[in-house]
Parts: structure tokens; sequence; C-alpha cells
């Protein structure tokens, strides 16, 4: 009996554990398929399944870290900071050596809900906790950015907004993104960027509900309001994705990006194209010296299209992305793009950089300085050679959302991009700059180049160069069709400007603008004259020491393009013609006009045209071209003018 009752006792048992181990066995098997789903869910994008597939496995396993870790992250990818933070937390707590990582994305989800004391706190877990080998230095310098991010903006937060607010351009935005914004220097023409339908790409492709494909656009600004956008024709926007353009000052150089095409280097390529006879050149990819195997984008050309920033993820940059500069260089090309430096670039995204007018201020997307939001605007100059601090320009420019692609024209207006309104879309906004804000004033010259003779619209050279020491500051070029030029003179300095073409004689303005210059836009037409028999010329840019004959060093660019002129057409002779106004005595005023004559005739022969081909005469106070009786008549009439006698 006893021996019956301990084989029922022996049996029982046997049955009992083995439904444990069954149970047990079929729970594991159910914790690893929910493990196993959600990390195959996560791996595809669908962060939500994922999640579900997550906390399926944890009312199994509630201490299993990488099902945490995952869960966590899940909810990062999908904007969800606090219970990221929850879930991250809770593997800090099972595991704090888990992965440093975890704490950079815990600061990262305080971040996001403004609670940047915690988001220091555990930057610095990050810092602690990665390791401290060479191959981790890039890691170390990432942690100690996060950690200046979070002690740093809480105070850039709490100065003081600029008055007024940015305005959305209701009129230029769409439902889906518009973005990269550029304005040319006299704000009547914005350049931007937008995926709406109706562009190049994907034109009746329904699916794609808010994006087809990035296309160029623009809009004038007309009666006080910016226009309906209009599609950039071929060959500028095409099947690929175009976007980004930025324009010399003159808009006859457009520089922008396109992507996957056949002849890519990298994922994006910089484009150059030319405006010519009133059409656009076929765009040009610019090369492997220029553009990388990675991403080479949103690039700004100064006023006079001799540098370009853009911002590339090219290796051996600081962060995610750099910004990059290329300049024409001596063989008169596009040089190997060298990095801005670390004053500028940080561990994270810094993009979309602008060159202001002014061709110092540069202004520029970052999310790795101290600011607002997910990335700010700053500005910082260029000066005794390199790059100053950055300097975030505040609220109400930047935001708690995406704040980017700034531009500035040259009277002070700004334009950029934002999330701010919807963090799932860009739109474009304008803003009034505050004076401390706005490049150096600058001044827009701009008119016609046309032939003095027949009125004819001439595509000449406009060069702009410093009256007193001779440097060439910019070389442009009046359009081919229309004749019509555009150039942009800082202040702080003195300035020749002339236009020159093959057959014509130069024409030279000068401007003289002072550091405390405010914005001006001055409409100066240029006549040009056939270099013919009895063609007469003022040079403008002659001047002498008053009441005497000594000519002036700031004469010495003037005199020295009508020395090339004479070189380069050997069979002229010119008449160098002295003018005086009408004060003091007539005899006096001829002796002194006669006394100009020679000694601008003496800096030629001396610069090595033959004496043969040159004759002085004065005229004194006898052929006024303006009324004497008012200093600026008599400033006209002070002057030295070439007659070609023979050709």
């Amino acid at each position: 009996m006893k021996q019956t009752i301990s084989y029922c006792l022996i049996v029982l048992s046997f049955l009992i554990v083995q439904r444990v181990v069954g149970q047990s066995t079929n729970l594991d098997l159910v914790f690893k398929t929910a493990y196993k789903n959600g990390v195959t869910a996560y791996k595809k994008g669908d962060y939500k399944e994922a999640v579900e597939y997550f906390q399926e496995a944890l009312k199994y396993q509630s201490r299993h870290e990488n099902s945490w870790y995952y869960a966590g992250m899940s909810f990062v990818n999908d904007h969800n900071p606090e219970k990221a933070i929850y879930c991250l937390q809770k593997l800090e707590s099972i595991n704090p050596d888990y992965n440093a990582w975890v704490y950079s994305y815990i600061g990262n989800a305080y971040m996001q809900i403004d609670d940047l004391y915690n988001a220091q706190k555990y930057y610095e877990k990050f810092y602690e906790y990665s390791p401290k080998e060479p191959k981790d230095m890039m890691t170390l310098h990432l942690a100690m950015n996060r950690i200046n991010y979070a002690k740093m903006s809480p105070k850039i937060r709490a100065s003081k907004s600029s008055n007024g607010q940015p305005t959305p351009l209701n009129n230029v935005n769409s439902s889906a993104h518009d973005y990269t914004p550029q304005v040319n220097p006299t704000g009547t023409r914005l350049y931007f960027t937008s995926v709406r339908q109706g562009g190049f790409d994907n034109q009746k492709d329904s699916t794609r509900s808010n994006n087809f494909g990035e296309d160029v656009y623009y809009s004038s600004f007309e009666n006080n309001a910016w226009q309906a956008p209009v599609l950039m024709p071929s060959p500028i926007n095409s099947m690929a994705d175009d976007f980004g353009s930025s324009f010399t000052g003159d808009g006859q150089t457009m520089v922008y990006v396109r992507c996957g095409t056949e002849e890519s280097i990298g994922g994006c390529d910089l484009y150059i194209s030319y405006l010519r006879n009133g059409t656009w050149t076929e765009p040009e990819n610019m090369g492997n010296v220029v553009n990388s195997g990675a991403w080479d984008s949103q690039p700004t050309i100064n006023n006079d299209g001799t540098r370009i920033i853009f911002s590339s993820t090219r290796e051996g940059g600081y962060g995610e992305s750099d910004l990059y500069e290329t300049a024409i260089n001596q063989y008169g090309v596009w040089g190997i793009p060298t990095n801005l430096g670390s004053t500028v670039n940080t561990p994270l995204s810094d993009k979309s950089p602008y060159i202001a007018s002014d061709g110092k201020s540069l202004y520029y997307a970052s999310e790795g300085h101290p600011g607002y939001g997910e990335s700010d605007i700053f500005y910082c100059l260029f000066d005794n050679g390199k790059w100053s601090v950055p300097i975030n320009v505040g609220a109400p420019i930047n935001s708690s959302g995406d704040d980017t692609n700034f531009s500035i024209s040259a009277s002070g207006m700004g334009y950029f991009a934002s999330s701010r309104l919807d963090q799932n879309n860009y739109d474009l906004f304008e803003m009034e700059l505050p004076d401390h804000l706005k490049p150096k004033p600058s001044v827009v010259v701009q008119g016609i180049v046309s032939n003095a003779n027949t009125s004819a619209p001439i595509g000449a050279v406009v060069l702009i160069e410093d009256l007193v020491t001779g440097e060439l500051i910019a070389l442009n070029k009046s359009n081919d069709e229309t004749g019509e030029y555009l150039i942009v003179l800082p202040a702080g300095r003195s300035y020749s400007v002339s236009a020159t073409k093959d057959g014509y004689f130069f024409y030279s303005q000068s401007f003289d603008l002072p550091k405390d210059a405010s914005y001006a836009e001055i409409k100066k037409d240029i006549l040009l004259e056939p270099i013919e028999k009895g063609t007469k010329v003022v040079l403008n840019n002659i001047f002498f020491e008053s009441g005497r004959a000594e000519l002036k060093p700031i004469s010495y660019v003037e005199l020295n393009k009508a020395v090339q002129l004479l070189k380069d057409n050997k069979t002229m002779v010119i008449e160098v013609g002295g003018h005086t106004d009408d004060v003091g005595s007539d005899e006096l005023n001829l002796k002194l006009s006669q006394a100009r004559a020679d000694a601008v005739v003496q800096y030629m022969v001396l610069a090595g045209v033959e004496d043969t081909r040159l004759q002085a005469k004065g005229y004194g106070e006898s052929v006024p071209l303006a009324d004497n009786s008012t200093d600026e008549g008599r400033t006209i009439n002070r002057r030295t003018e070439f007659v070609i006698v023979e050709f």
C-alpha cells in the first residue's frame, strides 16, 4: 500500500514539474517571439508596433535590458520624449553600465521638454560613462558640447527678445515644405525651394501627398507684397531634386544643389549656372575638387562670385555636417574646400550658411551652439583672418522649433525657414532685423551699360576697386541682353567703379562710403563711348592737390586704366585736356590747367606710353560743362578730358 502511495506521489510530482517546465518553456517562447517581432518592427521604422511588442515581452521578463532599450529608442524615434525617459531610466536602474549613449538619449529627451537641468545631469553622465580611449575623443567632444549647451542655453533664452515678430509669407508658403529662401540685395526677388505639387518631380503621383520632389521657385515683390511663386524653368529644375539656390549680387551666377543624377559624385552635389542672353546655361557639376562622395549642399555665393560657403557631411569634419569654403584660385577655377574651423562648426549639425552683402557677415544654422531649440540661427564675422565666436540672433527669430536657411537683403530685411508652426513642416518667414543684427551697411549701385551713340545695351566688365589702395574688390559683368548691372558696396571704403568693353573707352565713377553710411540704392546708367577718332571722355577719378598740379595717389587707379587702354590700342593718339572752374584769374587758371595736363602726360610716359602718342593742352575755364555759381557745378568743371586725336 505504502509503495503504491509513494509511486503515485512520484508520478504526480513528475507531472507537476513537467507542467511547470512546459509553462516556463511556453512563456519563454512567448517572450522571445514578442522581443524578436519588436526588433523587426523597430528596424522597419514601425515604432508604435515595436513598442507594443516590447511591452508584451516585458510582461514576462520585466528586467530584460534590451527590451527596455529598444522600447525607449522607439519612443525617441516616435517623438515621445516623456516615455523615452521612463524606459531608458528603467534600463539605467537595471544596468547603469549598459551603454554610455543611453545617457545621451535621456539628455536629448529632457532637452526636448525644455528640462535643461536634468539634460545637463545626464550629459554629464554621458561623459562620465564614455570610454576615454583615443578612438573615443569625438564622443567626448560631443558630450562636452552637450553639457555646455544645457548649461549656457538658459541664459540665452532669458535674454531680451528683439522687437517685432516674424511674419509668415502666406502668399508664398504652401501646405508642403518651403525652405532655403534667398533674397536678392534689393529685396525685390525671393528664391526658395518647395516640394509642393506642380513642379518637375512626380507631378502626377497622387500617392506623394506632401512631397513631390524638390524644385526651385521665386516670388517677386510687387505692389508692396510678395506675389504668387513662379517655378524656375529647365534647365535649372529637372526630374532630379533641385534646391538651395544662391546668386551673386547681380543675379547672373547661380549655385545650387542637384541630387541623384548619373554624374553625381555624392548623394547631393553643388552645381553652377550662368545667365547668358536671358537664358540660364546648362547647370554644371562643380566636380570632385569641390564636391565629395558625401552630401554637399546648401551653398551661398558672395556678391562678386569668388567665394562659396556650403554644408557637407564629408569625412574629416567636426560633426554631423560642417561648413566649408571654396574660392576661385590663382588658376581661375574653384579650389579645394577648407573647413571653417571649430569656432564655427560643432560636433552636431551646422548648415545653411549665408554670406551677407558686406562679404564678412556669415549667418547660419547650428544644432551645436547654445540656443532655443532644434537648430538656431547664428551670425559671426570674418575679421583679421579668422571667424569670430558665433552669436545667437535670439528670439523671436529663433524658437523651440527648427529655425534655419537665413538670408538678408542689403536693407536689413531677414528671411528664414522655420518649423515653429508645425514641427513636421517648414514655412518661410520675414522680419526686419534690429540694427545690432544687421551686417555693415551697403550701397546698391545699379543701372544699364549702353552704347553712348546708339543706346544699345552692352555686356561689359564692371570692376570695383579700392580707390586708395588700388585693390580689386570685385569683378562683375553687365547682362549681355539688357545691359543691366548691379553691384553691392559695403560701407567704410572709397571705391572706383568702372566699366570696360573691347572697342569702347572705359568709364569710371568714384563712391566714397564712410563707415557710418546708411543703406542706399543708387541708380547710375553708364554710357560707353566707342573708340573712334574724335571721341571725348571725362576721367572722373583724376584728382589734384587744391590749386596745384600735383596728382593725388588716388588718381593712379584711373590713370593705370588709361595707360592700359593705350597699350591695348597701339595706333591711338590722345589729347589730355585740363579744365578748371572760374575761381581765380583767367591767366592763372589757364596756366594751372596746362600744368595738370602735363602732369597726366608725364605719369603715362613714365608708365610706358610713348610721348609721341600724348598731347597736353590746358583750357583753363574756357569750356565749362556746368554753372560755376554752385559748388557742384565747379566740381564738374574741374576735370581731365581725353580726346582721341588719331586711331
